[in-house]
């Protein structure tokens, strides 16, 4: 009875060791980012007008696409504290296997907002590579789940 509550146990321990591994890291995925302060006013002020023009500006979630039959290809959470003055620019770009097609993008805010907008830079639906870009509002950080499924 004591060595089958131990293989039991055993079983469960690996199953929960797997189950906790980072989906981003799978090897069909390959994830980079970049992170840019603007402090200057005039980078601050160009960045502002940029931002104007997007038309998701007032969106704090993003939300692209359907899940479908698709699996999850990557599922990362990005978080930035708030730094006084300064726009938080984050890239993250998701890079797939060629054979692998996009099918949805969600972008979800996690916790009280701060006032951050998620948008698409580059790539997107049906193809297998994606950029996106959280900018922070001014002297505000940000925390963001982003998770991408497909085929």
């Amino acid at each position: 009875m004591k060595s089958l509550l131990l293989v039991v146990l055993l079983a469960a321990a690996a199953s929960a060791a797997i189950v906790s591994q980072d989906i981003a890291e799978a090897p069909e995925a390959v994830v980079t980012y970049e992170s840019i302060m603007y402090s200057d006013d005039a980078e601050v002020a160009e960045i502002e007008a940029a931002s104007r023009s997007v038309e998701i500006e007032t969106r704090r979630n993003l939300s692209v696409g359907t899940i479908g039959n698709s699996r999850l290809l990557a599922n990362t959470q990005h978080i930035r504290g708030a730094i006084a003055n300064t726009i938080l620019v984050h890239n993250a770009t998701f890079n797939f296997a060629s054979s692998i097609r996009i099918a949805a993008i969600r972008v979800t805010r996690v916790g009280a907002s701060q006032n951050a907008t998620p948008s698409i830079v580059s790539g997107g639906l049906n193809r297998n590579f994606v950029t996106i870009r959280i900018t922070s509002a001014r002297g505000r950080g940000f925390n963001y789940r982003i998770q991408i499924y497909g085929r």
